[in-house]
């Protein structure tokens, strides 16, 4: 019997970043924004009380959503963060090899009020669909906050 399983990468997860952005423009004008956020999960423990538990994960976003993000995220600003994982592999200037496992973002969603009485659930947009799947750094993303 031959199995098939759906090759699926994607993550949806909900957060505060711990600190500001960091923003990098590349030689050809790119923009590439990488944050990390904790996520807080909440369990009631053997010992009757209530405990949290956080996973710290690193996102990175580029082009028109790693420009939104470092002009609207800031430090503590809860998300929701749509994407899929990537692994990245470089040889540190050491000569060591170095590997990291991170959320490439397709989707920000910004959690926070920004000065209006009603939240506005049209604050996230997906990037299109693509034909084929980018390689190396060469993504799109179009999400306006």
């Amino acid at each position: 019997m031959d199995i098939r399983l759906p090759s699926i990468n994607k993550v949806l997860i909900s957060g505060h970043l711990t600190e500001d952005p960091r923003v990098n423009i590349l030689e050809n004008g790119t923009h590439v924004a990488s944050f990390n956020l904790a996520s807080n999960q909440r369990y009631l423990g053997r010992d009757k009380e209530w405990h949290d538990k956080t996973c710290f994960v690193s996102v990175v976003t580029w082009r028109q959503t790693a420009e939104r993000v470092r002009d609207k995220l800031h430090k503590g600003s809860p998300v929701m963060v749509e994407g899929e994982l990537q692994f990245t592999k470089w040889q540190a200037q050491d000569g060591s090899n170095r590997s990291r496992i991170e959320i490439l973002a397709r989707s920000v969603q910004m959690l926070e009020k920004t000065g209006s009485s009603k939240p506005n659930p049209q604050k996230s947009v997906e990037e299109p669909p693509r034909s084929q799947e980018p390689q190396g750094s060469d993504y799109t993303d179009d999400v306006p906050f």
